[in-house]
């Protein structure tokens, strides 16, 4: 049988260069868009708020991105729209892992498949230089919604150098596979007498106030119960997490800096700038509370309701409104990176 012409052969090849994407081929690329609209300055204006609101805190783009395109200017885009872009990926996979990167400042990013060939420019984890301790005991792990790999860990650390007092660190983390996004450490302290000197220091005062109260000193006598020569460990310590919020927030509880008679504190830990942001403290004694039984509910359902929510402790009927102990109402103040407490509006959950 005779060879076909080497022309024919050619031909042949270049007509499989030029066909149209087909299942044999090799997958089509994915853009990750970040906003759209007809016209070019709403999309301006969006990518000046994303950034103003440090939406890409966790991503690395590719050098040039995020960026406008037109729709002509990649196989695949609606007609007659303008898109910003944060990346084009090889995989959908990879656009996806890339979406969750900005997925909990920017709820309404989306990947689209493309139909034809683009340069490709597929963001990157913008990881932190924070490894986890050897010793570090983890304390929980929790997804983001929406979000493939994103989760918030907890660990409990040993601090270094070592403190007088047996306290250890709790680290949170936001972390995608192997790469720390995000970090709050909070410390474990020593209260009281903790070093020789004010060990001696402390035992001459409680010798002090024996003495007066043995001379029927009412005052001395009251106050010894406040005076300690031990060095007492301070711990935050991990309670529960919301997960009523669109995205997972902690719940922890801080012991009291003197008295161990003194009710513990709570407070929230949470994303928000693309960092962990601690809240105020939980209204009222939360110490004569279980936090680890806090629940909240968001002023409004859907991905974004971390940013007005109200916490509480559930009654003995967890559907009876009226047996939940308020613990405190919290709205997101942008500009501020910051929660605050709204009480007043808090109370009509």
């Amino acid at each position: 049988m005779r060879a076909p012409p080497v022309r024919t052969v050619c031909l042949l090849l270049l007509s499989c260069l030029l066909s149209p994407w087909s299942a044999g081929a090799a997958e089509a690329p994915w853009a990750i868009i970040l906003g759209q609209d007809a016209t070019r300055p709403p999309v301006t204006k969006l990518l000046a708020a994303q950034k103003k609101a440090r939406a890409f805190a966790w991503v690395k783009p590719a050098k040039g991105f995020p960026k406008l395109v037109a729709s002509k200017a990649l196989p695949g885009l609606p007609e007659g729209q303008h898109f910003l872009l944060l990346g084009v990926c090889g995989t959908k996979e990879e656009a996806q892992a890339a979406r969750a990167l900005v997925r909990p400042m920017v709820p309404d990013v989306a990947v689209q498949q493309l139909t034809g060939p683009a340069a490709l420019a597929c963001p990157v984890p913008n990881a932190l230089k924070a490894e986890l301790p050897t010793d570090a005991k983890a304390q929980g792990s929790f997804a983001f919604p929406d979000a493939p790999g994103l989760e918030l860990t907890v660990h409990r650390v040993a601090p270094s150098p070592a403190l007088a007092c047996p306290a250890t660190d709790l680290w949170l983390r936001v972390v995608q596979g192997n790469a720390v996004l995000a970090r709050h450490v909070m410390k474990g302290q020593c209260a009281g007498a903790c070093t020789a000197q004010e060990q001696e220091a402390a035992k001459a005062r409680v010798a002090s106030l024996q003495a007066k109260a043995r001379q029927g000193d009412s005052t001395a006598e009251l106050m010894l119960k406040n005076v300690s020569v031990d060095c007492q460990a301070r711990q935050t310590h991990f309670k529960t997490v919301l997960t009523e919020l669109g995205q997972p927030v902690a719940v922890v509880a801080q012991e009291p800096a003197m008295s161990n008679r003194m009710p513990d504190v709570g407070m929230l830990v949470g994303t928000g700038c693309g960092k962990l942001i601690v809240s105020p403290y939980l209204s009222g004694e939360t110490g004569t509370q279980d936090l680890s039984k806090v629940q909240a509910k968001a002023d409004a359902e859907g991905p974004e309701g971390w940013r007005a929510f109200s916490v509480f402790v559930p009654g003995r009927d967890p559907t009876a409104q009226a047996e939940r102990r308020h613990l405190g109402h919290f709205v997101w103040i942008a500009p501020k990176c910051e929660w605050v407490t709204d009480d007043e509006e808090g109370q009509d959950m």
